[in-house]
Parts: C-alpha cells; sequence; structure tokens
C-alpha cells in the first residue's frame, strides 16, 4: 500500500494536517506578528491551510511546497482567491533553490521530514530566512519515555523525537531566539486522531472494492487501538516560533 496515498485518505477531512483547532491556529497566527507584506515559504506545506492563513492576516506573498500533488492542489483551490501572491509548487524541497535570507517568514509545520530532522529543518529554516525574520517549527515530541511496543507500531526509534524543553533548545543551540510556542491539547488530538481514523473507515466503505481496503482497515485498527493504550499520555506536537538575530 502507498504510504502516501494512505495519508492522504486519512487526512481529507481535515482543515490543518496538525492536532491543533482553528481557533487556537488563529491566535498562534495573531500572535506571530509578523513583519508587514512579509515574504514567506512553507515547506512541507500540505493543503495549504496554514501558509494561507498566515498571508490573509498579514499580507506580502509565499511560496508552498510539498511533494504530494494531491495537496498541492487543494492548495490552490483553496488559495484561489489570493492571485499571484500565492506560489505553489509539487515538488521535494531543494535548498540549492533559495538564496540565504530570502524570506522574512519560514514554516514548517508537522513536516520536518521534508527537509530531515527537526534540527536539520530548524538550521535549513533559519538560513533562508532574513535577519530578524521569524522561524516556525511544528514537531512531535516525547511526553514520558514511549513503550517499546508503541514504537513498534509508530515504526520510530526513540531518539527519533527529543521532550518538549528540547525542542525548544535546538533553536537556542543554533542561535535562535525563542519567541513562544503552543503545544497540542488532548482533546485536539482526539478530534485529530478521530478523523483520522474515521476517514480511512468511511473511504472503505465508500470503496469497498478497492484493494487496498483490507490493509487499510488492518492498519487504521492497529493504530487507533495504539493511540488509546500509549499515544494519548506519550506523543505530544509542538509548534515552535524563532527569531533570527
Amino acid at each position: 500500500m502507498d504510504r502516501t496515498r494512505y495519508s492522504t485518505i486519512a487526512h481529507r477531512d481535515h482543515r490543518f494536517c496538525s492536532p491543533f483547532s482553528r481557533e487556537r491556529i488563529d491566535a498562534w497566527i495573531e500572535a506571530l506578528a509578523a513583519p508587514p507584506d512579509p515574504r514567506v515559504i512553507d515547506v512541507g506545506c500540505g493543503k495549504g491551510q496554514m501558509l494561507i492563513s498566515v498571508l490573509e492576516r498579514w499580507g506580502g506573498s509565499g511560496i508552498g511546497i510539498d511533494a504530494n500533488p494531491v495537496y498541492v492542489e487543494q492548495a490552490r483551490a483553496r488559495g484561489a482567491h489570493l492571485g499571484a501572491a500565492l506560489e505553489l509548487r509539487a515538488e521535494s524541497y531543494d535548498a540549492a533553490s533559495f538564496p540565504d535570507g530570502s524570506f522574512d517568514v519560514a514554516l514548517c509545520v508537522g513536516s520536518t521530514h521534508a527537509i530531515g530532522t527537526y534540527v536539520d529543518a530548524l538550521r535549513e529554516l533559519a538560513r533562508v530566512v532574513r535577519p530578524g525574520g521569524l522561524i516556525a517549527a511544528g514537531s512531535g515530541y516525547w511526553r514520558r519515555s514511549p513503550d517499546p511496543e508503541y514504537l513498534r507500531v509508530l515504526g520510530a526509534e526513540p531518539d527519533e523525537l527529543l521532550d518538549h524543553a528540547g525542542n525548544v533548545r535546538a533553536g537556542e543551540m543554533l542561535g535562535l531566539r525563542p519567541r513562544f510556542a503552543i503545544t497540542s491539547m488532548e482533546q485536539e488530538w482526539d478530534a485529530y486522531e478521530g478523523l483520522y481514523a474515521s476517514s480511512i473507515e468511511t473511504f472503505a466503505a465508500e470503496h469497498p472494492e478497492d484493494p487496498d481496503c483490507v490493509e487499510m482497515l488492518d492498519r487504521i485498527a492497529k493504530w487507533r487501538d495504539a493511540y488509546r493504550r500509549w499515544g494519548r499520555t506519550t506523543l505530544g506536537f509542538g509548534l515552535y516560533v524563532f527569531g533570527k538575530s
């Protein structure tokens, strides 16, 4: 089963592909305090809603990059009203395409893997932002030491994530100034995971002839059980804002 297809189906009804409510994202964007008419990049922009919302609030222009062409088409439809202010590229991120200091604001929320590790992403976002600019990175973190069985379900290693404080310190060690951070609340995680699972189940009910249905339903049943047993108390998600000196 194609992982990108599975993820696209699982997120088909999400406004944001991260566990935050619309109200908290709106408040986060307000607190961002971007400069007038900023030039913004969003690496791994998904459906584009985060970038679109930033441009709607702060003006300016933006480039969104995502390797998933389905998401990019959805982003184009969502952001059509922004016209030439919004450029969307269905491609993998290529650092060579962007000189140092090209942007006022750089975003990478829930998609740091598009660049590398969380630290790799912070380093690259800082490179493409001008002095005085803003970096916003969203990443998972361990709320407690993960159970080995939970790691097996995730296909992850214990050192793949830091804790919340470690995510902040990582930016400080790169010379960035922490501005603020928000973390997902349990009810936001519940809503996100519930919609993630029900989207797969609904798709399978609508398309029983699809050759991936049996595997998808088996996978989502195991995922839902793992979330209830371990994920809800083990995995957190934070959105971290740093300033570049």
